[in-house]
């Protein structure tokens, strides 16, 4: 087994490890009620800036944090099985509910948006995060457990620093922070009146 191959075996375990950890951390916060999955901005579509529009068909957020989010997480992917079959897609969005455990109980979560875009087979997810070293954290952790289910090339996430998600959904952006014209695809360029309204814990 080359470095490498023992490198990326490295990865992998330790994702794992990270994800059983945070599996059973988020058991315990739905025990004690702290997650919650508001209906306010279900089905409500966000346009970005590439043209792509998404519908949001979940929201999961954090009850009871003393902190405030300073940080913006875009996540973009695309399924490598199951193409543009419907039923497929239905089946994942529904299976995707338990995904919760993987992700709820990281270290400066506070709330994610779900987005299905129907015309592209994309999924997005935009998330408030506490700080940016955990927000990449969570990135980098995602990417790796993703890797075997997702086209290769197609999963993809940018960071925004100090940036609230009323802002990031309206799509204004820090002043300083730099947007390729041919890489806008986690920038919203108009929301739903509904979608800019901020739903905390």
């Amino acid at each position: 087994m080359s470095s490498s191959q023992r490198h990326a075996r490295k990865s992998v375990l330790s994702v794992l490890a990270i994800e059983t950890r945070c599996a059973l951390a988020t058991l315990v916060l739905m025990i004690r009620r702290r997650i919650a999955q508001p209906n306010d901005l279900v089905d409500s579509k966000i346009e970005f800036a590439d043209g792509s529009v998404s519908r949001i068909y979940r929201e999961t957020t954090m009850r009871g944090l003393a902190t405030t989010p300073q940080v913006m997480l875009a996540v973009r992917f695309r399924l490598r099985f199951i193409g543009s079959s419907r039923l497929g897609h239905a089946l994942f969005r529904f299976e995707s509910l338990f995904n919760t455990l993987l992700f709820a109980a990281h270290r400066g979560f506070h709330s994610k948006l779900w987005l299905t875009d129907q015309a592209t087979t994309y999924y997005r997810g935009i998330y408030e995060w506490e700080d940016s070293e955990s927000a990449l954290e969570y990135a980098e952790t995602l990417r790796i457990a993703l890797a075997p289910w997702v086209q290769a090339g197609s999963f993809a996430y940018r960071i925004v620093k100090g940036i609230g998600r009323l802002d990031f959904l309206e799509g204004q952006l820090p002043v300083e922070y730099p947007v390729h014209e041919d890489d806008r695809w986690w920038l919203p360029r108009r929301a739903s009146a509904t979608a800019t309204r901020h739903h905390g814990g």
